[in-house]
């Protein structure tokens, strides 16, 4: 008696468990932020210190957008590029903080450009002056995107990605 028991209780804990799993993994609001790259970095044959980017990101409210590609001497995937002040060790890099978003709370896909036409950081000088262009290999990539519901902490997704 006690082995029906036992036996007839499984299926309904297993049905009970079942239940549970998918009401735990959808707790996370559908509306959150978030970012993410999406493939490789593409130059601009005609200026290579021109590229695009193309990511997937959601945001609410006021917002604000940097995406920068940065790249070692010799287009590796260096680890000292995930560290702050990577500029320094840095042998093309091209940014923007110019590329507009839609910050409606639904999910969109673009391109985003980066370049060399901002200033270095602090200075009026050109980054040009002290970077070269972007070239095949490997770069790494900050999309770094700020709104209402993130603050200063982000939404990012920074990554090694391809670069042709």
């Amino acid at each position: 008696m006690k082995r029906m028991t036992l036996l007839g209780a499984l299926p309904l804990a297993a049905l009970s468990l079942a239940v549970a799993v998918p009401a735990t993994a959808s707790a996370a609001p559908s509306t959150s932020s978030f970012s993410q790259v999406i493939g490789s970095v593409h130059i601009d044959p005609a200026d290579p210190t021109h590229a695009t980017v193309q990511a997937r990101y959601r945001c609410t409210g006021e917002a604000h957008l940097w995406v920068s590609v940065k790249q070692t001497a010799d287009r590796s995937a260096d680890p000292r590029l995930l560290e702050e002040g990577s500029s320094a060790i840095s042998a093309a890099w091209s940014d923007s903080h110019r590329n507009p978003i839609s910050c409606d709370s639904k999910i969109h896909v673009g391109w985003f450009d980066v370049d060399q036409v901002e200033p270095l950081w602090g200075s009026d000088a050109p980054k040009s002056t002290v970077y070269g262009p972007l070239a095949k290999g490997v770069g790494y990539v900050q999309f770094c995107l700020y709104d209402e519901l993130t603050g200063e902490g982000g939404a990012s997704d920074n990554a090694f990605r391809n670069v042709h």
